[in-house]
């Protein structure tokens, strides 16, 4: 190969390296603008299954309730990870068998929702290393003596909440501040 030819050839291989580095820098930008498109889209599709896993739960319980013959707390057995054991978790219902902790303290200073999701979904507040909110949303009652209603809001820092009301056990849909 004379000097020529070697230097053609490798004046080659360098254009062509930088049209292969245009095109890779071309998909990953293309890439990375979809991605973060459709980043607040994904993040709602799974907290709406949390909110669909929290309500599945919650029927579940209260239907052993209805089972167990309506005791005041019902007693739910769960395999733990560490040794395969069963567990069995008392969780703390109302009068119409839906998970209820306010029946029990009367709404202290604590908050109840989070107590409610602890009994509910045993796991962390904590969705895709953010934190989920709980917030007790007290209702207002027209007739005297009647127990004090609330509902319990969980909500990201997004704005994306779904709300359980633990008077009849219904877990609202996704909703945004």
């Amino acid at each position: 190969m004379t000097l020529q030819q070697v230097s053609a050839k490798k004046g080659k291989s360098l254009a062509e390296n930088l049209i292969i580095l245009a095109m890779i820098g071309l998909l990953m930008a293309t890439f990375l603008y979809y991605f973060f498109k459709q980043e607040q889209h994904l993040s709602r599709v799974g907290f709406d299954s949390v909110a669909n896993t929290f309500s599945a739960r919650v029927i579940g319980i209260h239907a052993q309730w209805f089972m167990d013959n309506k005791p005041r707390w019902v007693l739910i057995k769960e395999a733990t990870a560490v040794n395969g054991d069963r567990e069995n978790n008392r969780i703390a219902v109302n009068k119409l068998g839906w998970v209820d902790i306010a029946t029990v303290n009367n709404l202290s200073n604590e908050n109840e929702c989070q107590k409610i999701w602890q009994q509910v979904l045993a796991t962390p507040m904590i969705y895709i290393k953010q934190p989920i909110s709980a917030v007790i949303v007290n209702i207002k009652t027209n007739q005297v003596g009647q127990q004090q209603k609330y509902l319990c809001q969980y909500s990201l820092p997004s704005g994306e909440y779904f709300e359980y009301h633990p008077s009849n056990g219904k877990v609202t849909e996704i909703k945004i501040h």
